[in-house]
Parts: structure tokens; C-alpha cells; sequence
């Protein structure tokens, strides 16, 4: 690819072969002044571009040339602000602070996070003593919504779903139930299927009777945000395969020793939050409004 390159180069830059420039001027494509855009330099800009970029400016002279023009202009617009005292300007010199600040920054995360990688030992080892935390059951549900037309919308919904759960329990079908009744449009599609629902899914008190059901069991009505909720557990409760949450436990334990080297370097760099003061900026901003 890099002779390609440089025999397309070649092609639009007659001057480059001048005799009279000599053998040591080969490079170079472009004079601007006393500065030169050499082959290497296009090179090196066409490297920095992802593989389908390119792939589009190597494909012609005419695309080449077309990306030498762009590189060309951003050079003299460059030298043009240079000589109009834009690099002294104060905001030009906040954004290249704010910039090192944050390239530095992201560098320094790397590298960390490549220090805090775990093995294939430490996950298993997670896994298995966390067993709890991949606790799954697949579950299908109907859901009755509180229907504010009504007097009681609470006690309408309440009535509705206790009607619909009895009729499940004693052994109608809860997949046509789910159809005609629920008010959850994909669920409802479905027939109330809704798969695999991780532990810590609902609040404790739903999440601690899901858990407790047997394969083909129906629960009575459960309270949730804007309506009740009805579960049916297709399967018993098992534990998700560790190759399904080995990336998930590698992201936690990573993040957890990537907290801790972050709070012993506020320690070490003694860091103060006084929060009275954040309440007073907090409040402020809320009087503006």
C-alpha cells in the first residue's frame, strides 16, 4: 500500500521530479513558503485515518489529490492564524489547558486500567461466591394499569387484576389472559412472555416471592408504580451460565479496584468536600430558575 502511495503521489506532482531539485527534494510534494509537505508527511496523515477512510483516498489520483488540497488548507489556514497572534489568545490557550488536562488524564485511565486487570481465576472465583447476585427465573406477566376514567382508578385496577390472577390460578390459560387483558402492548404480544429476569429486578418484597415460586406457579396482584402486576413462573429459579456474566464480572470487579486507587489518591492528595457550600451554589441556581 505505501508504494501505491507514493507512485499515486508521484502522478500529481509533476515538480517533484524536476531535475534541478535533486535527489534529496524527491520528498517533498509541496513548498508553502519555506515549509514542505513531503510524501512521508501525507503518509503518516493518511495512517492516522480509520481503514475505510483510507481506503476511499487511495483509491484514485483524483481522491488523493483531493485529501493533499484538504491538508494543504489546513496548513495555510494554520500559518494564517500563527501569524495573527491566535495561539497567544486567552480562550485558545484555555482549550489547549483543558485539552492536556483531559489527554493526559485518559492516558494515565489506561494504563491503570490495564494494571487492574483480573484473570479467568479471580473471575471464576467471583462467580462462584456470588452465585446469589445471577439468580435469574423466566417469568411471563399481565399487567393491569390504573385507568384514571375511573372513580378509583387504585381500586378499579386492584379489582381487575385479583379478577384476572383467580382466573389464572384456577387454571385458564394465562397466555390468553395476558392477550386480552393485559395492558403492557409487548409483553401482551407475546402472551405475557417476558424470559429471563434477573434477582433485583422488582423492589425486594416482588423480588423476594418471584423468587420463591415453582415452575407453572401464579402470583396474586403486585403493586408496582401505575398499576399491578401479575407473574407466572415458566421455569424455576436457576443461575445464569458464568460465560453470560463473565463480562459483567470482570466490568465489576474492575470498577470496584479502579474506585478504591481512586479514593486512596484523594487520600493521598488530602481531598476536602465541604457540602454546606455545595447546598449554598445549589440553592442559588434554584432561586434563578
Amino acid at each position: 500500500m505505501r508504494i501505491i502511495i507514493l507512485l499515486l503521489f508521484t502522478c500529481l506532482v509533476i515538480s517533484c521530479n524536476d531535475s534541478e531539485n535533486g535527489e534529496s527534494n524527491s520528498n517533498i510534494l509541496v513548498k508553502i513558503g519555506s515549509e514542505n509537505i513531503t510524501k512521508d508527511d501525507l503518509t503518516n496523515e493518511l495512517n492516522k485515518l480509520s481503514f475505510k477512510q483510507k481506503s476511499i483516498y487511495t483509491s484514485s489520483p483524483d481522491k488523493l489529490n483531493e485529501f493533499l488540497q484538504t491538508h494543504i488548507n489546513e496548513k495555510v489556514l494554520y500559518n494564517e492564524a500563527l501569524k495573527r497572534g491566535y495561539e497567544n489568545r486567552e480562550d485558545i490557550q484555555e482549550n489547549i489547558n483543558n485539552y492536556k488536562r483531559k489527554l493526559v488524564t485518559k492516558t494515565l485511565g489506561k494504563e491503570v486500567l490495564e494494571e487492574l486487570e483480573v484473570n479467568q481465576e479471580e473471575l471464576k472465583e467471583y462467580y462462584d461466591q456470588h452465585q446469589k447476585d445471577f439468580q435469574r427465573i423466566d417469568v411471563s406477566k399481565i399487567f393491569i394499569r390504573f385507568d384514571m376514567n375511573e372513580d378509583n382508578p387504585k381500586a378499579s385496577a386492584l379489582s381487575k387484576a385479583e379478577l384476572v390472577s383467580n382466573r389464572a390460578i384456577a387454571g385458564e390459560s394465562f397466555e390468553e389472559l395476558a392477550i386480552e387483558f393485559s395492558d403492557d402492548p409487548i409483553s401482551q404480544k407475546k402472551g405475557g412472555k417476558v424470559g429471563y429476569i434477573s434477582r433485583g429486578r422488582f423492589p425486594e418484597k416482588i423480588d423476594k416471592e418471584m423468587f420463591m415460586l415453582k415452575q407453572g406457579e401464579i402470583t396474586k396482584p403486585f403493586e408496582v408504580n401505575d398499576g399491578y402486576l401479575i407473574i407466572k413462573a415458566n421455569k424455576k429459579p436457576d443461575y445464569a451460565p458464568y460465560a453470560q456474566v463473565e463480562r459483567l464480572i470482570r466490568s465489576e470487579l474492575i470498577n470496584e479496584r479502579l474506585l478504591n486507587y481512586i479514593n486512596g489518591l484523594r487520600n493521598e492528595w488530602e481531598v476536602t468536600v465541604y457540602k454546606d457550600r455545595l447546598k449554598e451554589i445549589s440553592k442559588s441556581e434554584s432561586n434563578e430558575k
